[in-house]
């Protein structure tokens, strides 16, 4: 049921887009002069608050479209070529990790990239992108994962000069002395346990050591330990360069 609450959530994105292609009237802009915000800033109550674990879960963004590309977001789904597109930056350069890439609020002290996206709106764009996630594994570390096969590429600039790797290239097997082979990765899904969108509240979006919350888990079997994975320092570009996320279905 849990899935079927996040498909939802896509096929409600789906239907929203007419209603955004007939609107052809400029939105306001509430950081503009002509706004009124700033007279009415007296006017707003204190923010509620919430006891721990009641919290109002949050939702995707309302799709705007540029063309074939559908924005969820940060997020960018190219509707001819169901490539999903998420940017950010390297943020760790050495050591052991768990995750490729996770959100501000993430597992920073173990990921590869920081990405700062919604999560509904990643899980929503790969939904709409053509993927699904298969049975949920029972616990960390507990695979194989299941679900569509999707590949996916960093994109970064150096020295001026593009370039590209697969994302797997990022990540060194201590075990095997070995960066770890080309391959796609599984879509698994995350998924709503406890009133709470798991993906959004841990911000584990693509992970190197299986984790059923996750929304990209590693096919490699080498992600059900988390002790054999590190970076990849013969690829990996400096702390802070910016990158781009490619995820593209097979």
């Amino acid at each position: 049921m849990h899935r079927r609450l996040v498909r939802l959530l896509a096929l409600g994105l789906i239907l929203a887009r007419p209603a955004f292609a007939q609107d052809s009237s400029p939105a306001s802009d509430p950081l503009s002069p002509a706004s009124d915000l700033g007279s009415r800033t007296s006017d707003f109550a204190p923010p509620p608050v919430y006891p721990v674990g009641s919290e109002p879960q949050p939702e995707p963004s309302p799709v705007r479209w540029e063309g074939q590309t559908a924005l969820l977001g940060a997020v960018r789904l190219d509707s001819a070529t169901k490539t999903v597109t998420a940017t950010g930056w390297v943020n760790q350069t050495a050591g052991a990790i768990e995750v490729l890439a996770c959100g501000l609020a993430g597992k920073v002290h173990e990921s590869v990239f920081v990405l700062p996206v919604n999560a509904l709106d990643l899980q929503a764009a790969l939904l709409l992108a053509g993927l699904k996630g298969g049975e949920p594994m029972p616990a960390i570390g507990q695979g194989p994962p299941k679900g569509s096969p999707v590949d996916i590429f960093v994109d970064w600039q150096a020295d001026g000069e593009p370039k590209t790797a697969r994302a797997e290239s990022f990540v060194w097997n201590v075990e095997e002395n070995a960066v770890l082979p080309d391959a796609p990765w599984t879509f698994t899904g995350s998924m709503i346990k406890e009133g709470q969108f798991k993906a959004f509240a841990e911000e584990s979006f693509v992970v190197t050591y299986w984790d059923p919350y996750a929304i990209v888990n590693l096919s490699h079997p080498a992600g059900s330990n988390d002790e054999l994975l590190v970076v990849n320092t013969n690829v990996v570009p400096a702390v802070k360069t910016p990158v781009a996320l490619r995820f593209i279905p097979r």
